[in-house]
């Protein structure tokens, strides 16, 4: 049986409730640490600005808690863009996400390849990506944040495709050898390690010292869902990041808005399967 002081809670199916419904639900779960996404009504980040950060460190802190990872929404930024606008944009969106990270007192920011372009070769994508992470990295170790670059769906999903790169195990263990950074970890998503074909076994022996988060989440070929309402075997992960000595923070974060009408009852399915209780 887990411990909830691993746990972290996650905002992403409360974009329709306030911010302090939110922070009220986690406390009452027993929660003490988020992975927050900066998303309106909640928080809003730009790569122009950022929403004041004192309002939302007093409102974790009336509530006991503290955000330990953030998980910036991609929008229409993407670590894979050519040359342009939105490369430039994207980089000035990721570095002020970076920042607030610093400011929230948090050492973990989660980044993706959402929002690939699938007209560019995977070789184009990949340059352009390793170029991003290497400029962000830099910020990240100015402000003594570590990055985690969480796997997407690929081609194998198409209906809910993110980008046609670093979709597995072994595309984030070749991208992490090309950026050679300190300040470069994973996320594990259980569900996308399942759709792309990957095991636990074969993450672990490639990613396994390099893994500082795990998505623990149920799902299929259609998306995320909270523990019992897909397909994938969430005891046998459980106990196979037991025995793969996985010590570290389990995050809630599910994609998509299949539980927006009623978030809570995913966060608490979770965490009666894993600590026996709601």
């Amino acid at each position: 049986m887990e411990s909830k002081a691993r746990i972290l809670g996650s905002n992403t199916q409360y974009i329709r409730y306030p911010l302090e419904f939110f922070l009220a639900e986690m406390e009452c779960l027993g929660l003490r640490q988020l992975d927050f996404t900066p998303k309106a009504p909640h928080f809003f980040c730009s790569h122009s600005h950022c929403t004041p950060v004192d309002s939302l460190l007093r409102a974790l802190d009336s509530h006991h808690l503290k955000v330990s990872a953030v998980t910036p929404p991609p929008y229409r930024y993407a670590i894979t863009a050519p040359e342009g606008v939105q490369r430039q944009r994207t980089e000035q969106y990721y570095k002020t996400c970076i920042d607030l990270t610093a400011r929230l007192g948090c050492g973990y920011m989660v980044l993706d390849s959402s929002g690939a372009c699938w007209d560019l070769s995977e070789d184009e994508l990949l340059a352009n990506a390793e170029g991003m992470i290497r400029t962000l990295c830099e910020h990240a170790q100015e402000q003594d944040v570590r990055l985690l670059l969480a796997p997407v769906m690929g081609k194998e999903t198409p209906l809910i495709a993110e980008a046609p790169v670093l979709n597995t195990a072994q595309d984030l263990q070749q991208m992490l050898h090309r950026v050679n950074c300190d300040h470069l970890g994973v996320c594990l998503d259980t569900n996308v390690m399942s759709a792309c074909g990957g095991t636990m076994m074969d993450w672990f022996s490639r990613l396994g010292d390099r893994t500082q988060l795990v998505r623990l989440c149920d799902g299929n070929y259609h998306g995320w869902r909270a523990w019992g309402d897909g397909v994938l075997p969430m005891e046998r992960y459980v106990r196979e990041l037991d025995e793969r000595g996985y010590r570290g923070a389990i995050s809630l974060y599910l994609g998509g808005e299949r539980y927006v009408e009623n978030p809570s009852q995913a966060a608490a399915q979770t965490l009666t399967a894993l600590c026996g209780e709601g």
